[in-house]
């Protein structure tokens, strides 16, 4: 990838980092956690790629899962991270500053798992890192990987026409989601905010694709789907009002054939 990618992860990676804060955000941990780790099944024993780990929290949990798990990332600083975070668990988990769309210190044939969460809605080359994920698992190994939604994706086309906050729930009220030019597959760049509401040091380039590029891509790859998923919040709780009514995630999942 082009080292622009990289720069921005490592401008941002300390405030990333706090945003997730060692466990996800409220969407992550009600909304895509659950559909991931259902896909994933027992990972007792099988080998991880976490791939685009981030902070890291998803490699902790499936090493704690009994996974023996490598983690990458573009990002140097979010890799020291990572790491410092799984030591003072007491967690092993291999790390290593790399690019998931050339994995080349890993052979051929080493995972039974990939697991890229929310990774390649942030990356140029998709088609790429699919193969490269397809080269590193063995035969009958799986790949689950997660997206914004396309059709609903704040970070492309898309945003909420928003009302009233909500002295409840802290949110403003949705009053509907309007998109536009879906089928214009370009770069986005938009800001993400700390959980204070502050702006994050740099802009991150967000990848807009349809539903269609993301399966045929999986598909041309050489993987058969396995099932595809659009999560609903785990519980019927009013903060997830606009959640509730349109999906905000994609997961899928692929098989080695």
């Amino acid at each position: 990838m082009d080292d622009r990618f990289r720069q921005q992860w490592e401008a941002n990676a300390e405030a990333f980092a706090d945003l997730i804060a060692e466990s996800g955000t409220p969407h992550h941990r009600h909304i895509l956690n659950p559909c991931v780790e259902q896909l994933l099944g027992d990972v007792k024993g099988k080998k991880l790629l976490d791939a685009g780990c981030g902070e890291g929290y998803l490699s902790r949990y499936y090493a704690g899962k009994g996974a023996s798990v490598t983690a990458v990332d573009l990002s140097e600083r979010l890799i020291e991270t990572s790491r410092s975070l799984a030591k003072r668990e007491g967690i092993i988990v291999e790390y290593r500053a790399t690019d998931i769309c050339h994995l080349d210190s890993i052979p051929d044939h080493e995972f039974d798992i990939v697991l890229a969460n929310l990774v390649l809605l942030n990356v140029p080359c998709l088609r790429e890192a699919l193969r490269e994920f397809y080269r590193v698992l063995r035969e009958g190994g799986h790949l689950v990987f997660s997206i914004v939604h396309p059709a609903f994706n704040l970070y492309g086309p898309g945003s909420w026409e928003m009302g009233e906050k909500d002295p409840k729930t802290g949110r403003r009220e949705g009053v509907y989601f309007k998109v536009d030019k879906y089928f214009d597959e370009r770069e986005y760049e938009r800001y993400w905010t700390t959980r204070t509401g502050e702006r994050f040091p740099a802009a991150i380039s967000f990848f807009h694709r349809t539903l269609g590029t993301y399966l045929n891509a999986l598909i041309a790859s050489g993987f058969n789907l396995v099932a595809f998923r659009e999560p609903q919040p785990t519980a019927d709780d009013a903060f997830f009002d606009r959640e509730h009514r349109i999906p905000f995630f994609a997961v899928f999942k692929g098989e080695k054939g």
